[in-house]
């Protein structure tokens, strides 16, 4: 990447080739994120002005970027952001970067509640923010808890939701699950950790090594939140009040048996990612 002029489609050209060549499953869509960051611009001017030069400045911050990418470290965390639902959210080794699954749950909630009424949500497992704090970008009368193991995630949250304006309406608290609430909630949603411990030393680097262990470890089955979620919710879920639980692939059988053991959940259904993956488990408390 030291043609002269270097410009932004060169730069973009030759950073998708070594990303391809360093096996990084999406070279091209990567590629375009740290050179926008770089560059300080943005995709209208990458498609409108395409051989617009680079600054030496904006050159080497880009080279710095695709040598951490090539290195497997997550473009979200190179750039310091990532896109989720309408919101950039501030994304680094303090939580799960945000992923366009995870989007299901905003949609499916939105959806179920398409007129906006004074609704209280509650996170658990809540993370950087990313369901929580999209949820209540898209309902001004909502409000929400979200409950978090890591002091590290909560912190993350915090600025996530000071950065778009919804200090005021999400309290952030620091917890084990629903121990210690004493609130019921019209909505509880969860993107709980679901992997396999034994697994997740087999995982792409990018997860492996930066995103938090404690976001990713399930239990020996993976399973582990999930019982603790469903025993749950007849103590945090006001009747006639919806849940949305993100799980893994190939576990929606096991998830929707221990739904169907709690008394009192009904309108169970399985809801699929874009990807038509099972990835949502969604239903109602009686």
């Amino acid at each position: 990447m030291t043609d002269t002029p270097l410009t932004l489609v060169k730069a973009w050209t030759a950073a998708r080739k070594r990303l391809e060549a360093a096996k990084i499953d999406t070279p091209v869509i990567d590629a375009r994120i740290l050179l926008l960051a770089a560059a300080e611009t943005d995709r209208a001017t990458l498609i409108g002005d395409p051989h617009r030069p680079l600054t030496p400045e904006a050159a080497m911050k880009f080279e710095t970027f695709v040598q951490r990418r090539e290195q497997r470290e997550p473009a979200a965390h190179i750039v310091g952001k990532r896109g989720f639902w309408t919101l950039d959210l501030i994304s680094d080794r303090r939580g799960l970067v945000p992923r366009p699954e995870t989007e299901v749950i905003v949609d499916l909630i939105l959806k179920t509640h398409a007129v906006d009424v004074p609704n209280r949500v509650l996170d658990l497992g809540v993370g950087s923010g990313t369901i929580l704090l999209a949820l209540l970008a898209e309902r001004k009368s909502w409000t929400g808890v979200g409950i978090d193991r890591s002091e590290e995630a909560l912190s993350l949250a915090g600025e996530n939701a000071s950065l778009h304006g919804l200090t005021d309406r999400v309290d952030l608290r620091l917890g084990d699950w629903h121990q210690g609430l004493d609130e019921q909630f019209d909505i509880v949603v969860s993107n709980p950790p679901y992997i396999p411990s034994a697994v997740i030393d087999s995982l792409q680097d990018e997860v492996r090594l930066h995103d938090p262990r404690l976001a990713l470890d399930g239990g020996e089955d993976g399973l582990d939140p999930y019982r603790i979620l469903f025993a749950a919710l007849p103590k945090v879920l006001k009747p006639s009040g919806v849940f949305a639980f993100e799980f893994g692939i190939d576990q929606a059988d096991a998830v929707m048996a221990l739904a169907q053991s709690v008394r009192g959940l009904i309108n169970l259904r399985v809801i699929k990612d874009l990807s038509d993956i099972d990835r949502v488990i969604f239903g109602t408390l009686a």
